[in-house]
């Protein structure tokens, strides 16, 4: 399983695997598909496109859990650069290390920080910053946990407000202001049931998070932790991945396991089916 969006101005972008990783650029206002291509294949013959990021250049990022990197491309998919170190390949403990891409699932873009969500275990630098030119920064730390340790965290969210880590292995969002100081965590309720792998803050404070625990589905809770109601996204999403929000706050839902994109309001109430993976012929040339 393996996908993601992002919205930026009237730009949606989706991320897709099935072989190789495919990215999707859609024009909300005019309906219709503007752009897409593959992510290039690593040594395996084969790439993924996990989480997607765009910044203010419309420049978009992809992780690519496949071959241990994020790529870097424009608008109409010219690959620029990749971020992060291959994992070597004996040695556990040289994966945990700054720069280290070991498994990268999301990826978010505030100014000019690149933030990336890596592992499929816990690690102490599960949260990687980058400048937008590649560089390695100093990695996140884990303050909720003990050994100051990221649950292999699958979601990431940057906004004015700073960043949310869809913590997935330890079933809580954790909270970071913008110059990466711990602020909080909630937990996402059901002890041990839990398994956060998306978040997305609506501008008044409404937090909301894809579960693919016991109970899977979309939730929210306002910014003092209490519960929203979304009974009516819970019917109709089934399997959520993915969540992005519009200038207007409206939500995106990348649902069924990454093969639609459904459409809610800032109320969070349910819109319509945007368009179905299934039924779209995804086979681009190579990018540029």
């Amino acid at each position: 399983m393996a996908g993601g969006l992002a919205v930026r101005g009237n730009l949606l972008c989706v991320g897709w695997s099935s072989s190789r990783g495919h990215v999707l650029l859609f024009d909300l206002e005019a309906g219709q598909r503007v752009s897409a291509w593959q992510v290039p294949a690593g040594s395996s013959g084969y790439s993924d496109a996990a989480g997607v990021a765009m910044d203010d250049r419309y420049h978009v990022y992809v992780a690519d859990p496949q071959n241990d990197r994020v790529c870097h491309f424009t608008a109409f998919g010219r690959h620029l650069a990749d971020f992060g170190e291959v994992p070597p390949a004996k040695g556990d403990a040289a994966r945990d290390r700054q720069g280290v891409l070991d498994r990268p699932h999301a990826v978010a873009v505030r100014g000019d920080l690149v933030y990336v969500a890596i592992g499929e275990q816990p690690r102490r630098r599960g949260v990687q910053r980058f400048s937008r030119q590649g560089t390695a920064l100093r990695s996140l730390a884990s303050c909720g946990d003990a050994e100051q340790k990221f649950g292999a965290p699958r979601g990431l969210w940057a906004d004015a407000d700073g960043l949310l880590v869809a913590d997935t292995l330890r079933g809580c969002l954790q909270q970071f202001a913008g110059d990466g100081r711990f602020v909080r965590e909630w937990p996402c309720g059901r002890s041990g049931q839990a398994r956060p792998i998306a978040v997305a803050r609506q501008a008044g404070g409404t937090v909301l998070f894809a579960d693919r625990g016991d109970q899977p589905g979309v939730f929210a809770f306002d910014r003092n932790g209490l519960a929203v109601d979304c009974n009516d996204l819970q019917q109709h999403c089934r399997d959520p991945i993915g969540l992005a929000l519009d200038k207007q706050q409206r939500v995106y839902v990348l649902d069924r396991g990454g093969e639609r994109v459904v459409r809610c309001s800032a109320e969070l109430q349910f819109e319509q089916v945007l368009f179905d993976l299934a039924e779209l012929e995804i086979d681009p040339p190579h990018a540029p």
